[in-house]
């Protein structure tokens, strides 16, 4: 039914549209400038937003860059001191230590470890009688003064002491770290470590942040390392650092900032607005385009509710009324009627009518429109497509029924399922003329194509309800008259049993052998009769009573079997093998007694004649199903017999020497063919037979 509503609404998309209302037209142009304007705005708040988390980016990537620089530059010192304290120690460590040595130790530092400009030794007269390299540029006077004073601080407080900022003769500036020894007390000169500050960057300050950053290093307010910003320039950019880096016992400010000028938008900014902005003209057409559409999509919600209403109408009269209602709620006419096709007698019957006047109803109940009849109705049944009857095509209806029921044009729609006619629906306004619009058309043919489907289905489910009710009818007369045949014809069967065994009792002196062949004869087929009638009754419960499955331990059942057999107990020769190793099952109790027992003894009779005679029984199993053999080496079956077995009293021609019914093959197939399972045959003439049979897992 869904498919074909979206066969119908297929049709309202491409067909005529209703007239356009100047209001609905008012109220889709406010609400698409709405939509535009509203997307305009979260375009210039994202625009926003993504500026700021831009600029916050760029804020933290200076950040790091700076926390990079300061660490590194700390770092570098602080190693730098602990290598001239292992300076300091091997001279400690040394009892005396001559110029050679000293300057040998600190050329293989200054080669291993970069960095180092120079390493010097001051003795205590505070003069630097050591250097290595000899060729190291020399300070200018001025920081020839205040390395001196920095030396002297270092003596006074007997620590590492970090020179200010020196400038070297040839240019350049510097630092140096001066380290002083003491053993036990007494001063015995000083290691110093000279360091050139462009080369102190150039090992920490690597290519990407010179490429991305501009740097300024400041000790005090002396520039120390970096181009001098041109006033507060650095202070005019949008993001900038600034850090305090701790130098030994120094203090030097670092300032990082961005080095390309920042534009006032960014590319992804830029982007964003652009796309905003046609995004917004772009979301604006198409919610004007949508909701044009929105129209079609009330219909197929419209229909859809129908098809819901349809599916759960029980019965005709409510698929009349929920299809009349429907189509009255959709088109704004007064009235419809509902026609059913009898193909047997080619007319439309009367068979709902939305009007409520009980004159109304009476003559439309009375309606018999045969084909052939009137060409309105020829045109309906030839054509099965919607006819629109306008005052011009009135001709097409007899006039007196126009006039009866005061028609000015009617919609005309066949019910069709399957490419079969089912009825016809008629909508009219009384007495004033209505132009159907071809999107009502398509609607009401929608609605007509789900009605017909929701007709044949009721129609269905009645018919099946009547075959329900008769077979529960001869049902009923099955039991009755298995009822007679287990009682009325069971009781003379039993009086010819007990007059033949008086017979025997009081005349069977008295009977020639032929006599008593005869009657011997005679009660063999009464006894023969009895097990028949027991054996078909035992068939017609199967699947009729007692139909539910249980748990069933398997071994207790074979167990029991075996021990009640009536053949086991007259054949004690034969060797019965139990094998089986499924525990328990899920399946109906009775009928898994039947197919034991019935295969079991059947084993036992035919294996009955051989001198070592054996039945065994076993099983085994899968994922999906339990697996039961039973198995003898008796007399055997021929091939072709295989198949015919299991039919109802047969019974092989060769082995009819063997007692039986030949019914219980037949309710072995019948248990497994109503419960699950199946059932097949194993077997040469001479060579003994197993019957394999299976019982599903997922029972």
């Amino acid at each position: 039914m869904i498919r074909e509503i979206q066969v119908w609404y297929s049709r309202l998309a491409f067909e005529g549209d209703l007239p356009s209302n100047p209001i609905m037209q008012t109220k889709k142009i406010l609400f698409s400038l709405e939509v535009t304007v509203v997307f305009l705005s979260l375009t210039v708040y994202l625009w926003h937003t993504i500026e700021a988390t831009e600029r916050q980016k760029r804020h933290q990537a200076i950040e790091i860059g700076a926390s990079q620089l300061k660490g590194g530059i700390e770092a570098f010192v602080t190693e730098k001191v602990s290598i001239l304290m292992q300076v300091r120690n091997f001279w400690l460590n040394s009892k005396s230590i001559d110029h050679d040595e000293f300057l040998g130790f600190c050329r293989s530092i200054i080669g291993q470890i970069p960095g180092f400009q120079a390493i010097e030794f001051g003795d205590t007269s505070d003069r630097v009688v050591w250097v290595e390299p000899l060729s190291v540029e020399d300070f200018d006077v001025k920081s020839r003064a205040s390395r001196h004073r920095a030396l002297l601080r270092a003596i006074q407080k007997k620590t590492v002491t970090v020179t200010p900022v020196l400038n070297f003769t040839q240019g350049g500036k510097g630092f140096g770290v001066i380290v002083p020894i003491f053993r036990t007390g007494k001063y015995e000169g000083a290691v110093i470590g000279i360091f050139k500050i462009e080369t102190l960057f150039s090992l920490v300050f690597d290519s990407v942040l010179r490429q991305q950053y501009n740097i300024a290093v400041f000790d005090g307010e002396a520039l120390v390392f970096g181009d001098e910003p041109e006033g507060d320039a650095w202070r005019q950019a949008s993001s900038h650092v600034k850090e305090t880096m701790t130098v030994g016992d120094q203090n030097w400010s670092l300032v990082l900032w961005q080095k390309e000028p920042d534009g006032d938008i960014s590319f992804l900014g830029s982007s964003v607005l652009v796309l905003g902005f046609a995004l917004s003209l772009v979301l604006g057409s198409l919610v004007w385009v949508l909701s044009t559409k929105a129209e079609q999509a009330d219909v197929y919600a419209a229909l859809l509710e129908v098809s819901h209403q349809l599916s759960a109408s029980p019965n005709m009269n409510s698929v009349f009324r929920v299809t009349g209602e429907t189509s009255l709620r959709m088109t704004g006419v007064d009235r419809c009627g509902i026609f059913l096709w009898n193909e047997a007698e080619r007319q439309f019957n009367p068979a709902w009518l939305s009007s409520d006047r009980p004159e109304d109803v009476q003559q439309f109940l009375g309606l018999k429109l045969k084909y052939g009849d009137m060409a309105l109705i020829n045109k309906i049944v030839d054509e099965k497509r919607s006819v629109l009857v306008q005052p011009e095509k009135m001709g097409l209806i007899n006039p007196s029924l126009v006039r009866l029921f005061n028609i000015r044009s009617v919609l005309v729609v066949p019910l069709v399922s399957k490419g079969n006619l089912i009825g016809a629906m008629t909508l009219d306004h009384e007495g004033k003329q209505r132009r159907f619009s071809s999107r009502e058309q398509a609607i009401i043919a929608g609605i007509a194509a789900q009605s017909a489907i929701a007709i044949e289905n009721v129609s269905l489910i009645t018919e099946t309800q009547k075959q329900s009710e008769l077979i529960r009818k001869k049902n009923q007369e099955l039991e009755s008259f298995l009822f007679i045949v287990s009682h009325d014809l069971r009781n003379p069967i039993l009086a010819l049993g007990g007059m033949a065994s008086l017979l025997v009792e009081e005349c069977g002196d008295e009977l020639s052998a032929s006599g008593k062949h005869y009657l011997s004869r005679i009660q063999a087929n009464l006894n023969h009769m009895e097990l028949l009638i027991k054996d078909v009754l035992e068939l017609s419960k199967i699947g009729r009573t007692e139909t539910q499955l249980d748990q069933i331990d398997v071994q207790e059942t074979l167990g029991e079997i075996l021990m009640d057999s009536p053949v086991k107990a007259n054949q004690q020769h034969v060797q019965v093998s139990n094998k089986n190793q499924v525990r328990s099952l899920r399946y109906n109790r009775h009928g898994l007694r039947h197919i034991f027992s019935n295969l079991i003894e059947n084993a036992l009779k035919f294996c009955a004649y051989q001198d070592s005679a054996k039945v065994e029984i076993g099983s085994e199993e899968n994922d999906q199903e339990y697996r039961f053999y039973v198995k003898d080496n008796g007399v055997g079956i021929d091939p072709k017999y295989h198949q015919s077995i299991f039919d109802l009293f047969y019974r092989i021609q060769d082995l009819k020497t063997v007692e039986g019914t030949g019914v219980g093959l037949t309710i072995v197939h019948r248990v497994l063919e109503t419960y699950g399972g199946r059932i097949w045959v194993d077997s040469e003439k001479g060579r003994g037979t197993t019957f394999f049979f299976t019982i599903p897992k997922s029972l």
